[in-house]
């Protein structure tokens, strides 16, 4: 599991989740317009799904986290919707190799 660190907040989510958010952020140019994107998350051990406005500079740090694995409902799903739009941009060559 990992921390998020956005905004003043922390939440937890997965390795896959917090991998693929991370490697979306670094494939968005820096003239791409802000960005909604909605992850399943944990807030102080409950489960939530966590919306972010991010763009090329979002400031997100993620860390590890010392919570135990746990199946996030959605996770799946926000991790193909998340590389789905990286390889999006990467393929158009707005992306780092």
């Amino acid at each position: 599991m990992r921390t998020l660190h956005y905004a003043g907040s922390a939440l937890v989510t997965s390795d896959r989740v917090a991998e693929a958010l991370l490697d979306y952020l670094v494939t968005l140019p820096l003239n791409h317009p802000p960005e909604r994107v909605r992850i399943p998350a944990l807030r102080n051990g409950v489960a939530v799904v966590a919306e972010f406005i991010v763009t090329a500079m979002s400031p997100l740090v993620a860390t590890t986290s010392d919570e135990r694995d746990v199946a996030l409902d959605g996770e799946d799903y926000a991790v193909d919707v998340l590389r789905h739009r990286a390889s999006r941009l990467g393929s158009a060559g707005l992306g780092f190799a």
